[in-house]
């Protein structure tokens, strides 16, 4: 073959677009992705590699708009009144349950088409290493002895709170629920000693940990987190109560029924890339795949054991 030749076909066919791996029909072309945070935390970074790997297993083009405020009602109220065709999704967390039972917002989980879960982000209950406690059981036993001593800090009105009945539950109601902030103004009081445990991520608790500042109580999870194996989970010391916050994409309520079935086969997808946990792990999150069945029997029971540490 002529040299000239060879390099033409050669440059054709590093120009070539390059075919997407197992890639699922989606109902549109362009979807947008209404996310209430801000760029740069944790609930946009999981938004975002979701959105990659949903490119990359479909022939949908996908676009993050971060729409915060409001406690995620204006994001919601976008999708709500969205297209039903799958152009128009929110991705979203149990802030959707917290805010429509404190009143905050109209919108409950059923308010939409529940698509997938996608990933979590685990939490733990931490206090500090030089408290009279080291483990839960010393924890409860020191709460039950002490009432109304302790104080768990939590951000009132939002998943926080939740944690901080469900700790509270588990002392007989022993501890004060304050509000503390966000995670770094919490990290802050329990180490000023403003209160005395707190729930915060794993990534953060187990650099605290190692440099002997905290002690970890329990991992909020039945099942232990991959990046921190040694921490005890609820389950191990004896507490019913798992609340990763698991990241979960919702469509209008109305959505099409092949949006669904896309979303089946997508999710399907992204699960067999062994690509998916390695990339989320560097965000300190872990796989919590689910299609939109599965996904709505998840969101029910979710919901409900919100409202029922609420209710008490």
């Amino acid at each position: 073959m002529p040299k000239l030749l060879s390099k033409i076909l050669l440059a054709s066919t590093l120009l070539a677009p390059v075919a997407a791996l197992a890639e699922v029909d989606y109902p549109v072309d362009t979807v947008r992705v209404f996310v209430p945070a801000k760029p740069g935390g944790g609930t946009d970074a999981g938004a975002r590699l979701f959105a990659e790997f949903f490119e990359k297993h479909s022939d949908a083009t996908v676009a993050i708009v971060n729409q915060p405020g409001g406690g995620g009602v204006i994001a919601a109220q976008s999708v709500a009144r969205g297209a039903e065709d799958g152009s128009v999704l929110l991705f979203f967390h149990a802030a959707l349950h917290t805010a429509n039972l404190f009143g905050q917002s109209p919108f409950a989980w059923n308010s939409f088409t529940p698509l997938a879960t996608t990933s979590a982000v685990n939490e733990v209950y931490a206090v500090r290493a030089d408290a009279p406690y080291a483990n839960m059981e010393e924890f409860i036993a020191y709460a039950k002895a002490h009432p109304g001593e302790l104080s768990v800090g939590s951000q009132l009105g939002g998943t926080t709170q939740v944690k901080g009945e469900a700790i509270n539950a588990a002392t007989g109601g022993s501890l004060r629920i304050v509000d503390a902030g966000t995670e770094a103004d919490r990290t802050t009081a329990l180490l000023g000693e403003q209160v005395d445990v707190i729930s915060m991520s794993v990534a953060n608790a187990k650099q605290y940990a190692e440099d002997g500042q905290m002690n970890v109580l329990a991992v909020l999870n039945s099942e232990p987190d991959p990046a921190a194996p040694e921490f005890p989970t609820t389950a191990d010391v004896g507490m019913d109560f798992s609340l990763p916050l698991t990241m979960t994409v919702y469509g209008p309520e109305g959505v099409d029924a092949s949006v669904s079935e896309a979303f089946e086969a997508i999710v399907a997808e992204i699960a067999a890339d062994p690509t998916y946990a390695e990339r989320l792990a560097s965000q300190a999150q872990v796989p919590a795949l689910r299609g939109p069945a599965d996904a709505a029997v998840f969101l029910e029971a979710e919901n409900k054991t919100i409202a029922g540490l609420l209710a008490e």
